[in-house]
């Protein structure tokens, strides 16, 4: 709650102006700042989501989801192993990341609509936009994968990243499993972000945040790889 300094009135958490004298309570946020927004979901995050819920326009959700929807996409090319589909590395990632983008964009939906349907049930809190908002900036440890550790996997093992003969575990053991790692470490950390999401921006505890979190996941997921298998065998 936050308590107007005028009357003393207690408001909602995201309540710009009082509801019973109509002074501002707190600062408006027409737009977010990508850079600083990302900055402060990694330092602090709770405070990131309050001011995500708070701004009119949720500027760049749909470029953050874009940018998990290429790493989803490349992470579905690793575990099908459809490396050895394509002529070379170049063509594989140009599909990758065409059908990333797409990717991203159904994400954007399902995901969004889901976590809202979940919190909604568990007694949340806060419009539609709002967890397209707290949601995509959520994948923000996505984003980070893609531009810092991606390029040296590729590096590092080129088109066996993608393929079984060899598996890339056989060329480099000690390199793959370390990068196994920092990506599950990553998408644990995207996966506790939305749980902070959902407890600032629906004002949920975080238990009933993290079932919304978690249904959402197992869900959006589940739905996602089912299609995946079918769609396969046309790349």
């Amino acid at each position: 709650m936050v308590t107007c300094g005028v009357c003393k009135t207690d408001n909602d958490e995201f309540a710009i102006v009082c509801r019973n004298c109509k002074s501002y309570i707190q600062n408006r946020i027409p737009n977010l700042d990508f850079f600083a927004t990302v900055w402060k979901v990694i330092e602090s995050p709770r405070h990131a989501f309050h001011d995500i819920t708070l701004a009119e326009h949720k500027n760049y959700s749909l470029l953050l989801f874009a940018l998990f929807g290429i790493g989803l996409s490349y992470t579905g090319f690793w575990y099908f192993q459809l490396g050895s589909r394509f002529e070379s590395l170049l063509d594989l990632l140009a599909k990758a990341t065409a059908i990333g983008v797409v990717l991203g964009f159904v994400c954007a939906i399902l995901f969004t609509f889901l976590f809202d349907l979940v919190v909604r049930i568990l007694g949340g809190k806060g419009a539609l936009r709002n967890s397209l908002g707290i949601l995509a900036y959520a994948t923000t440890p996505v984003s980070l994968t893609l531009a810092m550790i991606l390029p040296i996997e590729l590096l590092s093992f080129g088109m066996y990243l993608f393929t079984s003969n060899p598996n890339p575990y056989l060329i480099k053991p000690g390199l793959y499993v370390a990068f196994i790692f920092f990506d599950s470490a990553m998408a644990l950390w995207a996966f506790g972000l939305s749980i902070i999401g959902a407890s600032v921006s629906k004002q949920l505890s975080m238990a009933k945040s993290f079932v919304a979190a978690l249904v959402t996941t197992l869900l959006s997921l589940g739905i996602l790889f089912l299609v995946a298998k079918d769609l396969v065998r046309y790349i």
